[in-house]
């Protein structure tokens, strides 16, 4: 006599849709990881951007004189002097006061703006808001650089006259 055994081989329909399940689950959090990795890696481009922009401007200012008088008294007029339209007119680091860019050509969605005012030393710290009509021998240029889809990066330079 003959008994028939029934011989298992194979997978069951709950296995399979156990490890389809899984699979799924581990596929969606890798494509998440992806999705973050992509997003650090812009954000970080935009970043470095903006820091290329502001230091380009930074060293612009740099690159002028301190005032357009060569010894003090310094001017009182903080700003573009007469016939300097374009930055290549700007021949002294207060001609920047007030210069602002609204599109960047080779980066669009930048934009950038600088502020010049002169600053004071007081017990050896700079004080940021002296009185707007005494020149000192010290200019604060800031830069702030936008871009639409992140938070500013401002900066702030003091120069001295070298005095």
């Amino acid at each position: 006599m003959k008994i028939a055994t029934k011989i298992k081989e194979g997978f069951t329909l709950v296995e399979v849709v156990v490890v389809l399940l899984l699979l799924t689950l581990s596929f969606m959090i890798f494509l998440k990881a992806l999705n973050t990795g992509k997003r650090i890696r812009v954000n970080s481009e935009i970043r470095t951007i903006q820091g290329v922009i502001l230091n380009s401007i930074q060293n612009e200012i740099r690159a002028r004189k301190f005032d357009e008088n060569p010894i003090a008294p310094w001017s009182l007029i903080i700003g573009k002097d007469s016939g300097e339209s374009t930055v290549e007119d700007f021949d002294d680091i207060d001609d920047f006061n007030g210069y602002s860019v609204s599109s960047i050509t080779e980066y669009p969605g930048y934009s950038y703006s600088v502020q010049v005012k002169y600053v004071s030393l007081d017990n050896g710290t700079f004080n940021l808001n002296p009185n707007p009509v005494v020149q000192t021998n010290f200019k604060c240029a800031t830069v702030t650089v936008v871009h639409n889809t992140q938070p500013a990066i401002t900066d702030m330079m003091i120069i001295s006259s070298g005095l």
